[in-house]
């Protein structure tokens, strides 16, 4: 694939070229004129891809800098923020960042939604709909594994994307997904640049850590003459190549059935369940909702055998069902 023009003429082309996709960049052009989000933790991944926008001349005057401190380390997440705020005077970016409230629980996807709600509200501020986070290749194939194990269906087995459109408007970008994690810190080696280094992420307690450092080096030596990440990911891509098409159909189906406010659960009752799963999915996350797997599962039943329904979403809505139709309503205090 030819390189745009500005890669040619860049100083930056040589390296960043080989690491940044090109493809992922043009989303971001898009809408020219918004701002870019980087979600920057301090950690190698994000730092680097910082540095690597930063060097894109037409990129780097839309660059903001998000930072999230999830409060679960004391000492060492001050000197993180501490660490990408001077990173960001350096580089002369606007720099946001927030404190998750200490000793508040919750797990790894509770984490994700609060950081989450914090680059949203930032993105809204600044009337963009981008953020760029440094999910990398080793990324993706721990986390396919990881949802192996947790009974996902094809959009859970199939992420992280290179490019991510959410229904209500966000773009999430992933410039570096099929960049080798080994090829991120020569790049930061070579050009001499620092980071910091999260201690968590060597505890043997996160099953993440233990997939990473115990069971893909072993699963490695016991087929050495096999390209084994790579062999995963042609999987992971066939995986998503399935579903995409089960969006398409999805995706026409919702327009058929959507009526007003509600859906219309006639035309879902002729339709297998994975494209109702979907258009489900499709109609709660178009209203700010996220649709549970039990929910789900008794949503799918209840549609299928026409029954009536009134279950709790979350703390703020319901949804509610004659038979008929489904629809969202707020929960009476």
């Amino acid at each position: 694939m030819p390189l745009p023009t500005r890669l040619k003429c860049d100083p930056w082309a040589e390296v960043s070229a080989k690491l940044l996709s090109h493809e992922v960049l043009a989303v971001a052009d898009e809408m020219p004129g918004a701002a870019l989000c980087v979600a920057c933790s301090g950690g190698s991944d994000s730092v680097a891809l910082l540095h690597l926008l930063n060097g894109v001349k037409d990129l780097r005057k839309r660059l903001v800098v998000l930072h999230y401190d999830h409060g679960l380390r004391e000492v060492t997440s001050q000197r993180d923020r501490i660490f990408v705020e001077a990173l960001s005077q350096q580089l002369a970016l606007p720099f946001f960042w927030q404190r998750r409230p200490s000793g508040r629980g919750g797990g790894e996807d509770e984490l994700r939604r609060d950081r989450m709600a914090f680059f949203r509200e930032t993105m809204a501020n600044l009337s963009t709909p981008y953020v760029l986070t440094a999910h990398h290749r080793d990324d993706a194939i721990e986390t396919l594994l990881l949802r192996l194990g947790r009974g996902s269906g094809l959009l859970g087995l199939t992420a992280p994307r290179a490019v991510q459109r959410f229904l209500d408007g966000p773009i999430h970008l992933r410039p570096l997904l099929h960049v080798a994690k080994c090829d991120l810190l020569k790049y930061l080696d070579e050009s001499g640049l620092g980071f910091c280094e999260d201690e968590t992420n060597g505890l043997p307690e996160h099953c993440r850590n233990r997939l990473r450092n115990e069971l893909l080096p072993l699963w490695r030596t016991v087929e050495p003459l096999r390209d084994l990440d790579g062999a995963i990911l042609a999987t992971q891509k066939l995986l998503a190549e399935d579903c995409d098409a089960l969006e398409l159909v999805a995706q026409k189906i919702y327009g058929e059935a959507f009526d007003g406010d509600v859906l219309l659960l006639a035309k879902l009752r002729l339709e297998s369940r994975a494209i109702v799963r979907r258009v489900l999915h499709r109609y709660f996350n178009g209203r700010g909702h996220t649709l549970r797997k039990s929910l789900t599962h008794a949503l799918l039943e209840a549609i299928a055998n026409g029954k009536k329904v009134n279950l709790s979403i979350d703390t703020q809505a319901r949804c509610v069902s004659d038979g008929a139709a489904l629809k969202i309503c707020p929960r009476r205090s």
